[in-house]
């Protein structure tokens, strides 16, 4: 029986299931399910209120879509963009107070940041919410927590100090590519070939190097 792997994608700050490299990276990936001996079942999720996102409404929506009930049943894998990332966080320190047993299949966190230069009052909103890391990373397994920052984002230029705390909080597999900004492009193989990596498909080079 061909596995199934379920991997939902928590948009940035604004989007939703149609933007940026979301909707390409479910057909890429679905694509690629022959080669990679599994199917993937690629869904981008549409946030509420996510022009303005709030920690209360991110964690009664994905406790929602993503409970521990199904975590248990799914071979599930998260993807996170920017604010995305610490959405996932607080789900995920949630379900371990649930079932400190409970383990997704990975995460990404793409562009993930926990300091931003310039930050309004809604993104202080977040940094400043407590998050119990320790509890958010027992849901993950040791290797599976893959973080991509780039060296030239425009909200985060001490995008190092980002790297930093990843390792510190999370211990963390942090990867810093060169030139990709915020990750916004409408593709990215990149992102494509970290899930592939995570889920068992194969090692991209950059990955290998880091």
């Amino acid at each position: 029986m061909v596995p199934v792997k379920h991997v939902y994608i928590i948009p940035r700050w604004g989007g939703n299931s149609g933007s940026d490299w979301y909707p390409w990276l479910k057909q890429q990936l679905e694509a690629s399910s022959a080669e990679d001996q599994c199917y993937y079942e690629v869904k981008p999720l549409d946030m509420p209120a996510w022009q303005i996102p709030t920690v209360s409404n991110a964690i009664d929506y994905l406790a929602e879509m993503l409970p521990a009930e199904r975590l248990r049943q799914e071979e599930t894998y998260l993807v996170g963009h920017s604010v995305g990332c610490l959405a996932i966080l607080h789900h995920l320190a949630e379900i371990n107070k649930q079932d400190p047993q409970l383990q997704v299949g990975g995460v990404l966190c793409v562009a993930g940041w926990f300091l931003i230069d310039n930050p309004w009052q809604d993104i202080l909103n977040w940094m400043n919410a407590p998050v119990d890391y320790d509890r958010a990373r027992c849901a993950i397994p040791a290797d599976k927590l893959v973080v991509m920052l780039s060296d030239d984002d425009p909200y985060t230029t001490g995008y190092q100090q980002n790297e930093k705390l990843w390792l510190e909080r999370l211990k963390a597999r942090v990867n810093i590519l060169p030139g990709r900004q915020h990750f916004s492009n409408a593709l990215d193989p990149d992102v494509c070939d970290a899930i592939r990596d995570m889920t068992g498909a194969f090692l991209p080079p950059w990955l290998a190097r880091a």
